[in-house]
């Protein structure tokens, strides 16, 4: 017999069982063998995808079937070897056989990277098309991650809560920089894709904004901003103010008194030593945004938090705009996933609530922007009244923070106050009663009405 790989022959000794190809299967594929025993493999496969029988003959048989000469002497002597293979040690044998796999995947996706190189003289095409060959590595990489048996998951959780006992009831995840938002989210987690949605000049990029400050500035995380509407100085502007305080009107006048020179410096030399970037680039695709943020994780060491700023300006494949926003939002939720960081994409909604009586937004504002709605975990709404009340002569600055989805918490409203000539959201002393004061303004509309329909009334009785 042919000396072949300790691993692969012991792999495949199994795989001639059906009770246990399976398990194999489960776990690798037959581009995970060697070059030697891949096409046993493959031929085992093929019959395990068949559900039909699987042992040393009907391997030979459908090897012969593929034009393969005299395959069955070969796999009895290697039948044999199962009599000395322990099942307990077949999750340790594929993991050695996934992990030399992906070692010949990338070197492979190496090669075809040098030949696109070659052939293609656009760099930017280029970029795109070596950036799609390593992406379809990564790929089957997290479908090969994404099975887990009880044992492993059981583990993750034992871990997690562990984590959630030391944490003696604080903050798991990253902080919002506002106490009453982080108790009903209980943290932004690893993974977590948050969508920010509002109308414009409601405030979701300035909320979003004030996150990212709080996170890189004052909490020191490593953390990535795309900003496809605003350039970098833009947002950098936004954060002085907030930082600073510094009103933001003054400050794009240059008109500053001495204490605002003051803060403009003080907000200044903090924004510079945060570890934050920022990526102004248009139209961005997620494997644009996936190269970038790894090239960040590795600068770094880690990276704790990134945001879209939106959704709607990516660019994507598709048919319809419908079916590119559909593969953007799956994208960023399998980034957040990829990189475990939180990920916070800001999105448009449609006009359709502006022609309501009730302006206050819900999920059904984001049916027409794809599966929005489906792959978030978390959805938040800022909703100011007084936006919609522009002759105000002192507007409300409440905002609510509407929660409409929470995967893994309550979903509900809290309040912050709107301060935009800071560019900011500042906690409130109390929470408001939004259903009371919801019920309030009913109330009084229905007087103010009653009362001049009486009045007309009165004078068309004189």
């Amino acid at each position: 017999m042919q000396d072949y790989d300790f691993y692969d022959s012991a792999v495949l000794a199994l795989t001639l069982r059906s009770d246990y190809a399976a398990q194999v299967f489960g776990k690798i594929s037959p581009d995970d063998f060697g070059q030697e025993l891949r096409p046993y493999a493959t031929a085992a496969y093929e019959l395990f995808q068949e559900g039909k029988s699987i042992d040393a003959v009907t391997v030979a048989e459908r090897m012969e079937s593929n034009g393969f000469n005299a395959p069955l002497a070969m796999l009895l002597e290697i039948h044999e070897q199962k009599s000395y293979v322990s099942i307990e040690s077949l999750s340790d044998y594929c993991q050695i056989l996934a992990s030399r796999g992906h070692a010949r995947a990338l070197q492979m996706a190496h090669i075809d990277a040098d030949r696109v190189l070659d052939e293609e003289r656009d760099p930017a095409v280029a970029h795109q098309r070596i950036l799609e060959i390593y992406e379809a590595v990564n790929q089957r990489r997290r479908e090969d991650s994404s099975l887990w048996d009880m044992q492993r998951a059981s583990r993750e959780f034992l871990q997690e809560m562990e984590r959630r006992v030391d944490a003696g009831g604080e903050l798991i995840g990253l902080s919002t920089g506002w106490k009453a938002l982080d108790r009903r989210l209980n943290g932004m987690r690893p993974g977590d894709f948050l969508v920010v949605a509002g109308r414009p000049g409601m405030g979701k990029s300035t909320f979003a904004l004030n996150i990212v400050r709080h996170n890189s500035v004052a909490a020191n995380i490593p953390t990535l901003v795309f900003s496809l509407e605003m350039t970098a100085p833009q947002l950098i502007e936004k954060m002085t103010a907030d930082l600073g305080p510094v009103n933001l009107t003054e400050l794009r006048r240059g008109t500053l008194s001495e204490s605002d020179w003051a803060n403009f410096s003080a907000a200044s030399q903090r924004i510079q030593k945060a570890p934050l970037f920022i990526d102004d680039r248009a139209g961005l695709s997620v494997a644009q945004m996936k190269a970038r943020a790894i090239e960040i994780k590795r600068r770094c060491g880690s990276l704790g938090l990134i945001m879209v700023d939106y959704i709607q300006l990516m660019n994507a494949k598709g048919n319809s705009r419908n079916d590119q926003i559909t593969d953007i939002t799956k994208g960023l939720k399998e980034l957040a996933k990829e990189l475990g960081c939180p990920l916070i994409g800001l999105s448009q909604l449609s006009r359709a609530v502006e022609s309501r009586q009730d302006k206050r937004p819900n999920n059904a504002d984001l049916r027409e922007s794809g599966s929005i709605e489906q792959d978030a975990d978390i959805i938040i709404f800022p909703y100011r009244d007084s936006y919609y009340d522009r002759d105000a002569e002192h507007p409300d600055p409440t905002c609510e923070i509407i929660f409409s989805k929470i995967r893994m918490g309550e979903p509900g409203s809290e309040g912050l106050e709107w301060q935009g000539h800071y560019s900011r959201f500042m906690a409130l002393e109390h929470r408001p009663d939004f259903e009371l004061i919801r019920k309030q303004k009913e109330q009084d509309a229905h007087q103010g009405w009653s009362g001049r329909r009486g009045k007309r009334n009165a004078g068309m009785d004189v």
